[in-house]
């Protein structure tokens, strides 16, 4: 019986954020636990909503002022020298990579460690990833 209410909740909460178009799942407690599917190539929109939700703003800026990460303005297609010496350009794969698995490339000026102990690896879906992606785009 309580597994069943436990369901109907899990459930009325899902409905009712796919009716309001959120296209994000939050616990009672406030904590974002999912996202509805968004389509193969990701959302600024959804992307915007997340970096709200999962607290990115706290680290990530978006009128360029230094912080504990990079600013996400103008971050797109720019060149980021790594602290291993070499350079990458900021596209897609880049991005994808840095939400997906925080430490797999830093750039230089940051430490590593500091996003994934925040944001676990894996921690944010390749949909939600994707979104992420799409709203970094739009921040110039």
């Amino acid at each position: 019986m309580r597994r069943a209410a436990l369901l109907l909740v899990a459930l009325g909460l899902l409905f009712g954020l796919a009716a309001c178009g959120s296209g994000t799942i939050v616990a009672p407690t406030g904590k974002v636990i999912g996202t509805l599917p968004s389509g193969g190539k990701g959302n600024a929109a959804d992307g915007k909503k997340l970096y709200a939700s999962l607290g990115c703003q706290g680290c990530h800026t978006l009128e360029g002022a230094k912080s504990v990460g990079p600013t996400f303005k103008g971050l797109y297609n720019s060149e980021r020298k790594l602290t291993d010496g070499s350079t990458v350009t900021a596209d897609d794969a880049y991005l994808l990579q840095s939400i997906t698995d925080p430490d797999k490339q830093i750039v230089a000026g940051f430490q590593p460690g500091v996003m994934s102990s925040v944001i676990k690896p894996g921690q944010v879906s390749p949909s939600d990833a994707k979104s992420l992606v799409e709203f970094i785009k739009t921040v110039k």
